[in-house]
Protein backbone atom coordinates (compact mmCIF):
# COMPACT_ATOMS: atom_id res chain seq x y z
CA UNK A 1 0.00 0.00 0.00
CA UNK A 2 1.18 3.41 -0.84
CA UNK A 3 1.88 6.23 1.28
CA UNK A 4 -1.41 8.23 -0.78
CA UNK A 5 -3.55 5.10 -0.07
CA UNK A 6 -2.70 5.40 3.45
CA UNK A 7 -3.43 8.86 3.97
CA UNK A 8 -7.04 8.17 2.05
CA UNK A 9 -8.01 5.42 3.77
CA UNK A 10 -6.96 7.98 7.41
CA UNK A 11 -9.21 10.63 6.07
CA UNK A 12 -11.77 8.10 5.27
CA UNK A 13 -11.93 6.99 8.70
CA UNK A 14 -11.82 10.81 9.89
CA UNK A 15 -15.01 11.69 7.56
CA UNK A 16 -16.84 8.40 8.89
CA UNK A 17 -16.19 9.33 12.61
CA UNK A 18 -17.13 12.79 12.07
CA UNK A 19 -20.31 11.63 10.46
CA UNK A 20 -21.07 9.29 13.10
CA UNK A 21 -20.33 12.28 15.99
CA UNK A 22 -22.71 14.50 13.68
CA UNK A 23 -25.58 11.57 13.65
CA UNK A 24 -24.72 11.37 17.43
CA UNK A 25 -25.46 14.98 18.22
CA UNK A 26 -28.04 15.47 15.84
CA UNK A 27 -29.94 12.39 17.72
CA UNK A 28 -29.35 13.46 21.41
CA UNK A 29 -30.59 17.04 19.67
CA UNK A 30 -33.59 15.31 19.00
CA UNK A 31 -34.29 13.53 21.81
CA UNK A 32 -33.76 16.54 23.95
CA UNK A 33 -36.55 18.21 21.75
CA UNK A 34 -38.65 15.16 21.95
CA UNK A 35 -38.41 15.22 25.47
CA UNK A 36 -38.99 19.12 25.93
CA UNK A 37 -42.45 18.75 23.19
CA UNK A 38 -43.68 15.59 25.32
CA UNK A 39 -43.17 18.16 28.35
CA UNK A 40 -45.40 20.74 26.90
CA UNK A 41 -47.32 18.21 25.61
CA UNK A 42 -47.52 16.62 29.22
CA UNK A 43 -48.14 20.39 30.86
CA UNK A 44 -51.09 21.05 28.22
CA UNK A 45 -52.76 17.74 28.86
CA UNK A 46 -52.67 19.21 32.62
CA UNK A 47 -53.65 22.37 31.50
CA UNK A 48 -56.41 21.00 29.93
CA UNK A 49 -57.34 18.84 32.59
CA UNK A 50 -57.85 22.07 35.09
CA UNK A 51 -59.58 23.65 32.37
CA UNK A 52 -61.97 21.07 32.36
CA UNK A 53 -62.39 20.92 35.96
CA UNK A 54 -62.77 24.15 36.18
CA UNK A 55 -65.62 24.07 33.32
CA UNK A 56 -67.19 21.79 35.10
CA UNK A 57 -67.28 23.74 38.19
CA UNK A 58 -68.70 26.57 36.28
CA UNK A 59 -71.49 24.75 34.92
CA UNK A 60 -72.60 23.25 38.76
CA UNK A 61 -71.71 27.02 39.71
CA UNK A 62 -74.45 28.07 36.20
CA UNK A 63 -76.67 25.01 37.48
CA UNK A 64 -76.72 26.16 41.56
CA UNK A 65 -77.74 29.78 39.70
CA UNK A 66 -80.38 28.80 37.42
CA UNK A 67 -81.75 26.48 40.76
CA UNK A 68 -81.42 30.21 42.77
CA UNK A 69 -83.10 32.02 39.98
CA UNK A 70 -85.97 29.12 39.37
CA UNK A 71 -86.41 29.63 43.41
CA UNK A 72 -86.45 33.39 43.23
CA UNK A 73 -88.97 33.53 39.76
CA UNK A 74 -91.03 30.89 42.46
CA UNK A 75 -91.24 33.58 45.58
CA UNK A 76 -92.03 36.62 43.27
CA UNK A 77 -94.74 34.78 41.51
CA UNK A 78 -95.83 34.20 45.36
CA UNK A 79 -96.05 37.64 46.36
CA UNK A 80 -97.60 38.41 43.47
CA UNK A 81 -100.12 35.92 43.99
CA UNK A 82 -100.67 37.08 48.06
CA UNK A 83 -100.18 40.77 47.01
CA UNK A 84 -103.53 40.03 45.02
CA UNK A 85 -104.82 36.89 46.90
CA UNK A 86 -107.93 39.20 48.89
CA UNK A 87 -109.16 40.88 45.40
CA UNK A 88 -108.96 37.76 43.92
CA UNK A 89 -110.48 35.84 46.54
CA UNK A 90 -113.57 38.60 46.39
CA UNK A 91 -113.71 38.72 42.92
CA UNK A 92 -114.18 34.75 43.25
CA UNK A 93 -117.35 34.46 44.72
CA UNK A 94 -119.04 37.60 44.36
CA UNK A 95 -121.59 36.31 41.77
CA UNK A 96 -122.28 34.34 44.01
CA UNK A 97 -123.73 36.93 47.52
CA UNK A 98 -127.96 36.95 47.00
CA UNK A 99 -129.29 40.16 48.90
CA UNK A 100 -132.93 38.39 50.58
CA UNK A 101 -135.75 40.21 51.71
CA UNK A 102 -138.66 38.60 54.02
CA UNK A 103 -141.92 39.49 54.47
CA UNK A 104 -142.62 37.58 57.73
CA UNK A 105 -145.42 37.11 60.47
CA UNK A 106 -144.70 36.01 64.18
CA UNK A 107 -147.39 34.55 65.05
CA UNK A 108 -145.75 34.44 69.20
CA UNK A 109 -146.50 38.33 68.65
CA UNK A 110 -148.70 39.01 66.02
CA UNK A 111 -145.80 40.97 64.66
CA UNK A 112 -145.48 41.68 60.67
CA UNK A 113 -142.78 43.17 58.80
CA UNK A 114 -139.81 43.62 56.42
CA UNK A 115 -136.16 42.73 57.21
CA UNK A 116 -133.42 41.45 54.95
CA UNK A 117 -129.86 39.05 55.05
CA UNK A 118 -127.71 37.99 52.61
CA UNK A 119 -126.71 34.36 51.15
CA UNK A 120 -124.70 32.18 49.23
CA UNK A 121 -125.36 30.22 46.23
CA UNK A 122 -123.74 26.59 46.73
CA UNK A 123 -125.42 24.86 44.20
CA UNK A 124 -126.19 26.06 40.40
CA UNK A 125 -129.69 24.99 40.23
CA UNK A 126 -130.66 27.68 42.95
CA UNK A 127 -129.82 26.11 46.56
CA UNK A 128 -128.58 29.49 48.71
CA UNK A 129 -127.15 28.73 52.50
CA UNK A 130 -128.08 30.94 54.29
CA UNK A 131 -129.02 31.95 58.18
CA UNK A 132 -132.37 30.43 59.98
CA UNK A 133 -133.14 34.13 61.18
CA UNK A 134 -132.99 35.89 58.28
CA UNK A 135 -135.80 33.98 57.43
CA UNK A 136 -137.03 32.44 60.08
CA UNK A 137 -141.30 32.99 60.19
CA UNK A 138 -141.16 33.93 56.45
CA UNK A 139 -144.55 35.04 54.47
CA UNK A 140 -142.69 35.73 51.89
CA UNK A 141 -138.91 35.45 50.55
CA UNK A 142 -136.85 37.60 47.97
CA UNK A 143 -134.16 36.93 46.24
CA UNK A 144 -132.26 40.01 44.61
CA UNK A 145 -129.01 38.55 42.82
CA UNK A 146 -125.74 40.70 42.08
CA UNK A 147 -126.72 41.24 38.77
CA UNK A 148 -130.07 42.76 39.59
CA UNK A 149 -131.91 39.88 38.31
CA UNK A 150 -135.00 39.72 41.29
CA UNK A 151 -136.38 36.09 42.28
CA UNK A 152 -139.40 34.72 44.58
CA UNK A 153 -138.21 31.99 46.27
CA UNK A 154 -139.93 28.44 45.56
CA UNK A 155 -139.06 27.21 49.23
CA UNK A 156 -136.90 27.70 52.33
CA UNK A 157 -135.80 25.19 55.00
CA UNK A 158 -134.63 26.03 58.49
CA UNK A 159 -132.95 23.99 61.02
CA UNK A 160 -134.87 23.72 64.31
CA UNK A 161 -131.79 23.61 66.27
CA UNK A 162 -128.81 25.39 64.97
CA UNK A 163 -129.11 28.98 62.99
CA UNK A 164 -128.54 27.87 59.66
CA UNK A 165 -131.21 28.07 56.70
CA UNK A 166 -131.35 26.80 52.83
CA UNK A 167 -133.56 29.18 50.32
CA UNK A 168 -134.62 27.76 46.72
CA UNK A 169 -135.11 29.82 43.67
CA UNK A 170 -136.37 28.52 40.56
CA UNK A 171 -133.17 29.06 38.27
CA UNK A 172 -130.33 27.02 36.65
CA UNK A 173 -126.72 27.78 35.79
CA UNK A 174 -125.80 30.07 38.64
CA UNK A 175 -122.63 30.67 39.80
CA UNK A 176 -122.06 28.81 43.11
CA UNK A 177 -119.65 29.23 45.63
CA UNK A 178 -117.65 26.19 46.87
CA UNK A 179 -116.86 25.31 50.62
CA UNK A 180 -113.41 25.44 52.71
CA UNK A 181 -111.64 22.55 54.45
CA UNK A 182 -112.62 22.65 58.37
CA UNK A 183 -109.26 21.44 58.41
CA UNK A 184 -107.54 24.03 57.03
CA UNK A 185 -109.25 26.48 59.82
CA UNK A 186 -107.15 28.60 61.63
CA UNK A 187 -106.39 32.12 62.54
CA UNK A 188 -105.46 34.52 60.03
CA UNK A 189 -107.27 36.63 57.18
CA UNK A 190 -110.70 36.37 56.51
CA UNK A 191 -113.31 38.47 54.27
CA UNK A 192 -117.05 39.02 55.04
CA UNK A 193 -119.35 39.80 52.30
CA UNK A 194 -123.38 40.81 52.57
CA UNK A 195 -125.60 43.89 51.84
CA UNK A 196 -125.73 45.18 55.46
CA UNK A 197 -128.71 48.09 56.36
CA UNK A 198 -130.58 47.11 53.97
CA UNK A 199 -128.93 48.06 50.83
CA UNK A 200 -129.51 45.84 47.96
CA UNK A 201 -127.79 44.73 44.37
CA UNK A 202 -130.71 47.55 43.56
CA UNK A 203 -129.45 50.33 45.41
CA UNK A 204 -125.80 50.14 45.11
CA UNK A 205 -124.02 46.85 46.28
CA UNK A 206 -122.75 44.68 48.49
CA UNK A 207 -120.19 45.38 51.05
CA UNK A 208 -116.90 43.80 52.12
CA UNK A 209 -115.14 44.04 54.97
CA UNK A 210 -111.86 42.33 55.82
CA UNK A 211 -110.06 41.31 58.63
CA UNK A 212 -108.64 38.49 61.08
CA UNK A 213 -109.94 35.53 61.76
CA UNK A 214 -108.76 35.92 65.95
CA UNK A 215 -110.76 33.00 67.66
CA UNK A 216 -112.00 29.43 67.03
CA UNK A 217 -113.45 28.30 69.81
CA UNK A 218 -116.17 30.82 71.37
CA UNK A 219 -119.28 29.93 72.31
CA UNK A 220 -122.51 31.90 73.22
CA UNK A 221 -126.59 31.67 72.90
CA UNK A 222 -128.84 34.37 71.05
CA UNK A 223 -132.14 34.15 71.87
CA UNK A 224 -131.97 30.29 73.30
CA UNK A 225 -130.12 29.52 69.60
CA UNK A 226 -126.56 28.00 70.44
CA UNK A 227 -123.24 29.03 68.75
CA UNK A 228 -120.40 26.80 69.49
CA UNK A 229 -119.03 25.90 66.26
CA UNK A 230 -117.73 29.68 65.47
CA UNK A 231 -115.27 32.10 63.91
CA UNK A 232 -114.69 34.92 65.58
CA UNK A 233 -113.14 37.81 63.45
CA UNK A 234 -112.61 41.30 63.47
CA UNK A 235 -114.03 42.16 60.05
CA UNK A 236 -117.36 44.17 60.44
CA UNK A 237 -120.80 42.25 60.21
CA UNK A 238 -123.69 44.24 60.56
CA UNK A 239 -127.01 44.16 60.70
CA UNK A 240 -127.92 42.69 56.68
CA UNK A 241 -124.41 40.76 56.78
CA UNK A 242 -126.38 37.77 58.03
CA UNK A 243 -126.17 34.43 55.97
CA UNK A 244 -123.44 35.70 53.81
CA UNK A 245 -119.76 34.48 53.47
CA UNK A 246 -117.08 34.66 55.59
CA UNK A 247 -114.29 33.46 52.98
CA UNK A 248 -110.21 32.15 52.90
CA UNK A 249 -107.97 34.25 51.23
CA UNK A 250 -108.34 30.80 47.97
CA UNK A 251 -112.22 32.69 47.74
CA UNK A 252 -113.71 29.16 49.76
CA UNK A 253 -116.73 29.27 52.22
CA UNK A 254 -115.36 28.82 55.88
CA UNK A 255 -118.49 30.00 57.31
CA UNK A 256 -121.94 32.03 57.49
CA UNK A 257 -122.16 35.52 58.83
CA UNK A 258 -124.26 35.34 62.04
CA UNK A 259 -123.82 37.73 64.95
CA UNK A 260 -121.74 41.24 65.59
CA UNK A 261 -121.47 42.27 69.05
CA UNK A 262 -122.90 46.18 69.08
CA UNK A 263 -121.50 47.23 72.31
CA UNK A 264 -118.01 46.02 71.77
CA UNK A 265 -116.08 47.18 68.85
CA UNK A 266 -114.19 44.58 65.46
CA UNK A 267 -116.13 41.60 67.35
CA UNK A 268 -118.27 39.60 64.64
CA UNK A 269 -118.87 35.81 64.73
CA UNK A 270 -119.65 33.24 61.59
CA UNK A 271 -120.79 29.78 62.04
CA UNK A 272 -118.18 27.44 61.01
CA UNK A 273 -118.25 25.63 57.69
CA UNK A 274 -117.19 22.51 59.62
CA UNK A 275 -121.63 22.56 61.18
CA UNK A 276 -122.78 24.15 58.27
CA UNK A 277 -121.84 22.18 55.43
CA UNK A 278 -123.38 18.87 56.34
CA UNK A 279 -126.84 21.15 57.84
CA UNK A 280 -126.62 22.28 54.32
CA UNK A 281 -126.27 19.13 52.49
CA UNK A 282 -128.99 17.64 54.48
CA UNK A 283 -131.72 20.65 54.16
CA UNK A 284 -130.82 20.25 50.41
CA UNK A 285 -131.23 16.23 50.19
CA UNK A 286 -134.19 16.08 53.01
CA UNK A 287 -135.82 19.18 53.83
CA UNK A 288 -135.14 19.15 57.58
CA UNK A 289 -131.74 17.94 59.55
CA UNK A 290 -131.93 15.55 62.71
CA UNK A 291 -129.07 16.54 65.15
CA UNK A 292 -126.87 14.37 66.38
CA UNK A 293 -127.77 12.96 70.23
CA UNK A 294 -125.96 11.36 72.82
CA UNK A 295 -127.98 11.98 76.33
CA UNK A 296 -126.14 13.08 78.44
CA UNK A 297 -125.74 16.85 80.63
CA UNK A 298 -122.06 17.61 80.94
CA UNK A 299 -120.28 20.15 82.67
CA UNK A 300 -116.31 21.30 82.36
CA UNK A 301 -113.64 19.01 84.94
CA UNK A 302 -111.12 20.86 86.28
CA UNK A 303 -108.08 19.06 87.75
CA UNK A 304 -105.42 19.52 89.73
CA UNK A 305 -101.90 20.96 87.23
CA UNK A 306 -99.36 19.42 88.52
CA UNK A 307 -96.39 21.40 89.87
CA UNK A 308 -98.27 24.35 90.17
CA UNK A 309 -100.05 23.84 94.21
CA UNK A 310 -103.50 25.21 94.17
CA UNK A 311 -103.98 25.47 90.25
CA UNK A 312 -106.40 23.51 88.09
CA UNK A 313 -107.35 23.21 84.53
CA UNK A 314 -110.07 22.20 83.06
CA UNK A 315 -108.76 18.47 81.31
CA UNK A 316 -112.19 17.14 80.58
CA UNK A 317 -116.12 16.83 80.68
CA UNK A 318 -117.58 15.34 83.54
CA UNK A 319 -120.99 13.46 83.12
CA UNK A 320 -123.25 15.34 85.32
CA UNK A 321 -126.42 13.43 83.97
CA UNK A 322 -127.47 10.23 81.38
CA UNK A 323 -131.14 10.43 80.29
CA UNK A 324 -132.94 7.14 80.58
CA UNK A 325 -132.81 4.50 77.85
CA UNK A 326 -130.49 7.39 75.85
CA UNK A 327 -127.63 6.18 73.10
CA UNK A 328 -125.32 6.90 75.97
CA UNK A 329 -126.94 5.14 78.76
CA UNK A 330 -127.32 1.50 76.41
CA UNK A 331 -123.01 2.05 75.98
CA UNK A 332 -122.69 2.04 79.39
CA UNK A 333 -121.95 6.06 80.07
CA UNK A 334 -122.49 6.78 84.00
CA UNK A 335 -122.58 10.06 85.32
CA UNK A 336 -119.53 11.10 87.32
CA UNK A 337 -117.44 9.76 83.84
CA UNK A 338 -115.11 11.86 82.59
CA UNK A 339 -114.13 12.11 78.97
CA UNK A 340 -111.55 13.53 77.80
CA UNK A 341 -111.09 12.02 73.79
CA UNK A 342 -113.95 12.67 71.32
CA UNK A 343 -113.30 10.05 68.27
CA UNK A 344 -109.51 10.92 68.60
CA UNK A 345 -109.65 14.45 69.41
CA UNK A 346 -108.81 15.59 72.83
CA UNK A 347 -111.42 17.11 74.81
CA UNK A 348 -110.58 19.75 77.06
CA UNK A 349 -114.39 21.50 77.91
CA UNK A 350 -117.97 21.08 77.60
CA UNK A 351 -117.56 23.36 74.13
CA UNK A 352 -115.46 21.01 72.31
CA UNK A 353 -117.75 18.07 72.80
CA UNK A 354 -120.11 20.30 71.40
CA UNK A 355 -118.04 21.59 68.70
CA UNK A 356 -117.04 17.74 67.64
CA UNK A 357 -120.62 16.18 68.18
CA UNK A 358 -122.13 19.03 66.14
CA UNK A 359 -120.19 17.97 63.38
CA UNK A 360 -121.73 14.65 62.90
CA UNK A 361 -124.90 13.13 61.90
CA UNK A 362 -127.36 10.86 63.39
CA UNK A 363 -126.61 7.40 62.69
CA UNK A 364 -122.72 8.49 63.17
CA UNK A 365 -120.88 6.23 65.38
CA UNK A 366 -118.38 7.90 67.91
CA UNK A 367 -115.55 6.29 70.25
CA UNK A 368 -115.25 7.96 73.61
CA UNK A 369 -112.28 7.79 75.89
CA UNK A 370 -113.60 8.22 79.59
CA UNK A 371 -112.24 7.78 82.97
CA UNK A 372 -114.30 6.24 85.62
CA UNK A 373 -113.15 6.35 89.41
CA UNK A 374 -108.76 6.13 87.94
CA UNK A 375 -109.93 3.24 85.29
CA UNK A 376 -110.11 4.43 81.70
CA UNK A 377 -112.82 3.30 79.53
CA UNK A 378 -113.39 2.70 75.74
CA UNK A 379 -117.03 3.63 75.04
CA UNK A 380 -118.67 3.25 71.49
CA UNK A 381 -121.69 5.02 70.45
CA UNK A 382 -124.27 5.13 67.68
CA UNK A 383 -125.70 8.88 67.67
CA UNK A 384 -129.40 9.35 67.85
CA UNK A 385 -131.77 11.83 66.47
CA UNK A 386 -132.11 15.04 69.08
CA UNK A 387 -135.53 14.85 70.29
CA UNK A 388 -136.58 18.59 70.32
CA UNK A 389 -137.68 18.93 73.98
CA UNK A 390 -134.82 18.15 75.78
CA UNK A 391 -132.10 19.80 77.11
CA UNK A 392 -129.50 16.62 76.87
CA UNK A 393 -127.25 17.40 74.15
Amino acid sequence: MTTAQKWIGVLLSLVLVGVSAFNTVLLLDQKDQLETAQGQISSLQSQLSQAGTDISSLKSQLTAVDGHLATLDGQVDELLKLSTAQVDAIASVMASVVYIEVDYYDPSTGERGTVSGSGTIMDSRGYILTNRHVVENATHVTVVLPNKQIYDADDFWTDDFMDVAVVKIDADGLQAASFGDPANLKVGDAVALGYPLSISPLDGGMTVTAGIVSNLENWFFIDETPYFDVIQTDAAINPGNSGGPMINLQGQIIGINSAGILDAQNMGFAISVATARHIYESLVADGSYSQPYLGIDIDDYYDDISGFPGAEASTGVEVLDVESGSVAALAGLRDGDVIYQFNGQAVTSFSDLLRFLWRMNAGDTVVLETERNGIERTITITLDERPLSSYYI
